[in-house]
């Protein structure tokens, strides 16, 4: 055969360099690589992919194995033990999974924000249907966070859609001054809208082209999952620990109940919260505080009607000491002031609260620490939510954190005691996420100048932001960061990797009009008018939250467009690439 007269390059309709070299082989051996790299596995790019293939990493624990990890219990429930024992049934399904709650012990209501990787979390990794999601908790859009924060009296937006800059950063400081005109989410945010669209059609949605998270009512949530893993399998325990046996120092053997039950597994899961029972009490992994950086330890909490009105975002608001939180649920705004008890007592916050909020539900008060234990697996105890780290809730990381920790348990579950295990990279990798966060919620401490009080005045003089010294030297040398040449800035993610990335700590920044050297434009400032104009279109057209919400509600297809479709930011090809499916 003569290649030369073949109508096509081996990868497509022209011919390449490996066409060209397989003319001067002989016809048997040319047929042969041709039928390795066929236009099937994308012809010569074939030689940089992954053609072979290699069984997953997964082992099932053998019956005869006497250190066989098959008995996981999971000992308290709210958000952190549902989530974790749903993990572990959609991923491993074959083992035995208890959860062991007691119902006189109050579950703390907050961290009802989340962040648009946990939606994937929730319908890839765990399988939840999103219909049933709907209809049962009834959740409302996060398109990112809304500052009343810094100089600028507007404050300023994080949106989602940060990473794409799709209508710019630089040419909004440019010809606005803040950086509230960057995103196509951002302007969404400012009109209180959703990009989904009325036609005559019937909705159309480019909600899969617009990072979202959702807003979640607690006790629906947890209500939620607990129907989820009763109808899954796990096996629920009402009991409360009375006492932790110890085989060794770190080794729990069994649990008794306050009356009297034995109960034992194989793994402990701890979930009990600020209690830490088993990682703190029992096989005493140290607590590692953060309050050089984070001087809250208290909030107060109620909620306050909306009137239909939906906010597309989560509100951060500035107070005398400390900051305020508004989520929108369906029917009614939950707030909660995020306080130093050291600067304000609690009915003095109370009173800030009400007072900003008239109406305001019975307000309740909520404490806290903010810091992590030096292991979050330690021995058979493996610490998932409060009960190994809390940060205040700035930033909604208690949710991303919970199925974080989940994901990284259920990824390197040993199937016996007896196999090398991985304790110690867990521990350490799960720290480096915490304590990165610690550093991201300093910078907006460290650099909020929208009040000087007294809790202000030491937060702008005192917060320990150390751990990103680093990122800030670069970032007063020149921003936006993302648009730094890329050695330095894989140096960056390298010297301060956060899962917020460049783009969420340069928003923080630039929003809070820290002083830098800023890249010039390199293009007229009439492109970015254009595509702003264009950007406002779409923003005009679109329907207001609760229309789109409902839109939602009534034509499931929208949410299989976002979770099954390959050019969504929350379809397959993603959630493969993050380890959810």
């Amino acid at each position: 055969m003569d290649h030369k007269i073949l109508g096509s390059g081996l990868g497509g309709n022209e011919r390449n360099s490996l066409d060209e070299l397989l003319d001067t082989l002989p016809a048997e051996d040319a047929g042969a690589i041709r039928g390795w790299l066929s236009p099937e596995v994308g012809g010569p790019q074939g030689l940089l992919g992954v053609l072979s293939k290699v069984q997953d990493d997964v082992r099932r624990p053998d019956p005869e194995d006497s250190d066989k990890v098959q008995r996981i219990g999971v000992i308290g429930g709210g958000t952190a033990g549902y989530l974790t024992a749903l993990a572990l049934k959609a991923q491993r399904p074959w083992l035995d999974v208890t959860l062991v709650e007691s119902k006189s012990i109050p579950i703390i209501g907050v961290g009802e924000a989340t962040v648009s990787w946990f939606v994937m979390f929730l319908h890839h990794f765990l399988g939840l249907d999103p219909d049933e999601l709907y209809a049962k908790v009834q959740p409302t859009w996060k398109l990112g966070i809304r500052f009343d924060w810094g100089p600028d009296p507007d404050g300023f937006m994080g949106p989602f859609d940060w990473s794409g800059d799709a209508v710019g950063i630089r040419g909004s400081i440019a010809e606005t001054g803040n950086i509230n005109a960057a995103t196509l989410g951002s302007l969404l945010m400012g009109a209180d809208k959703a990009a989904v669209y009325d036609t005559p059609d019937g909705p159309r949605s480019l909600m899969k082209y617009l990072p979202f998270a959702y807003h979640l009512d607690n006790a629906l949530f947890v209500r939620y999952l607990t129907e989820a893993a009763q109808a899954r399998g796990v096996e629920h325990v009402e009991a409360q620990i009375a006492d932790v046996a110890l085989s060794d120092a770190d080794w729990v053997d069994h649990l008794t109940t306050a009356d009297g039950r034995r109960l034992e597994f194989d793994l402990y899961v701890d979930c009990t919260g600020f209690r830490s029972t088993l990682l703190e009490k029992s096989v005493g992994s140290k607590f590692v505080s953060y309050a050089d950086t984070l001087f809250t330890d208290s909030a107060v909490t109620g909620n306050v009607s909306h009137g239909g009105h939906i906010m597309p975002y989560t509100r951060a608001t500035t107070m005398n000491s400390g900051w305020c939180w508004g989520i929108p649920t369906r029917d009614e705004n939950h707030h909660g002031y995020v306080y130093s008890s050291a600067f304000i007592s609690d009915d003095r916050a109370a009173e800030e609260l009400a007072k900003r909020h008239p109406g305001i539900s019975e307000p309740k008060i909520v404490r806290f620490r903010s810091g992590r234990h030096e292991q979050m697996w330690r021995g058979n105890v493996c610490a998932i939510g409060n009960s190994y780290a809390f940060v205040e809730p700035l930033e909604s990381t208690g949710l991303l954190m919970i199925s974080i920790e989940a994901l990284t348990l259920v990824s390197s579950l040993p199937a016996s005691w007896r196999e090398p295990n991985v304790r110690e990279v867990v521990n350490a990798g799960i720290a480096q996420h915490w304590d990165a966060i610690r550093w991201l919620l300093g910078i907006h401490y460290r650099y909020n100048t929208r009040l000087e009080t007294p809790f202000w005045k030491e937060c702008v003089s005192a917060t320990d932001v150390s751990g990103f010294a680093p990122l800030l030297d670069v970032y007063a040398n020149g921003a936006p960061l993302t648009r730094r040449n890329p050695v330095l800035q894989d140096l960056l993610n390298r010297l301060a990797p956060s899962y917020f990335g460049l783009f969420g700590i340069e928003y923080l920044l630039l929003g809070q009009q820290v002083p830098t050297r800023l890249l010039p434009l390199a293009e007229p400032i009439e492109d970015w008018r254009r595509r702003k104009q264009s950007a406002d279109l779409l923003v005009a057209h679109s329907l207001p939250t609760r229309q789109a919400l409902e839109a939602f509600d009534r034509y499931p297809e929208l949410n299989r467009q976002l979770l099954q479709d390959e050019d969504s930011w929350a379809g397959p090809a993603i959630a493969a690439r993050l380890g959810f499916c």
